[in-house]
């Protein structure tokens, strides 16, 4: 690896993981203090997707770690399989907290009166906790294989690696635990923010005196809602990316897709904190406090 790269790579792994970890934290914290007075359904998604990036932001750091100082050698092959497995059962556990967080806001946002519409938004709600559990047991299940499907062979000029993978489970795992819940999320923000700009748009050819502040907030849902799906269709193209190519994309875009996972858990902390306007009245309170 140029020394170059390393050291942007080096910075890239600091800053991320200082930011990533104390936003993430900030956000399980205060949830966690209020835990007792949690009546929403959506702050259990948001306290799980918070303690599933703190967790991938520790994955990715220990990734990043073995891939800047290239300390994959130091190690037994075993040792970074599980680092492997544990860094994708967290992405994906984190596409399908967005597939829940999207059909939530898509419920509370899209009105339609057919019968099956209807049932699903009268049970979703009371679902979310079990939807939560499946989806962590479902993203593990599909992750364990790695432990023995993923083999590395070192190359003979001792410092690059050869990855192989089992096609049948490779495919299999980019379908249920990227493809899958990327649709989901991508179908629900398109119909919730379709919903959204119908909702301004009727409400101002009605209403003469239709507030800035009223269309600065719809506004607003709809930039956190498009800002976040582009960042899990890039995380997704990434992850999928990786997968099919054996891990090997070549030096320039290796270093961009592993820059884009080691931002993705403080990217996703600031559209949360962004978006939530109690939220962030509550973090900025707590640390103006301190």
């Amino acid at each position: 690896m140029l020394l170059s790269v390393r050291i942007v790579k080096a910075i890239v792994l600091l800053t991320t993981t200082v930011s990533g970890l104390f936003m993430n934290s900030s956000i399980v914290a205060e949830y966690g203090r209020t835990w007792g007075r949690i009546y929403q359904p959506v702050e259990y998604i948001i306290f799980s997707t918070a303690v599933t990036n703190v967790l991938l932001q520790c994955s990715v750091t220990l990734d990043g770690f073995l891939y800047v100082f290239n300390s994959y050698l130091t190690f037994v092959e075993e040792v970074y399989v599980m680092d492997f497995a544990v860094l994708y059962f967290l992405i994906e556990l984190s596409f399908w907290h967005a597939a829940w967080l999207s059909i939530y806001y898509c419920l509370k946002l899209v009105n339609h009166h057919n019968h099956f519409y209807s049932q699903m938004k009268r049970h979703f709600f009371s679902c979310i906790p079990g939807l939560l559990i499946g989806s962590t047991i479902g993203s593990l299940l599909i992750n364990v294989p790695f432990l023995w499907t993923l083999q590395i062979t070192v190359l003979p000029n001792g410092t690059d690696y050869k990855f192989n993978m089992v096609q049948p489970h490779k495919i299999f795992n980019m379908i249920f635990g990227c493809l899958v819940p990327f649709l989901v999320t991508f179908t629900s923000i398109v119909l919730s923010v379709c919903s959204l700009l119908s909702h301004v748009l009727r409400v101002k050819r009605k209403e003469s005196n239709f507030r800035r502040p009223q269309l600065k907030a719809h506004m607003g849902a709809v930039r956190t809602m498009v800002t976040r799906l582009i960042l899990d269709l890039i995380l997704c193209l990434v992850s999928a990316g990786l997968l099919t190519s054996q891990l090997t994309l070549g030096l320039v875009v290796d270093t961009a897709c592993w820059v884009l996972v080691m931002c993705y858990s403080t990217f996703q902390s600031i559209i949360f904190i962004q978006g939530n306007a109690k939220l962030k009245t509550k973090l900025f309170t707590c640390n103006m406090m301190k």
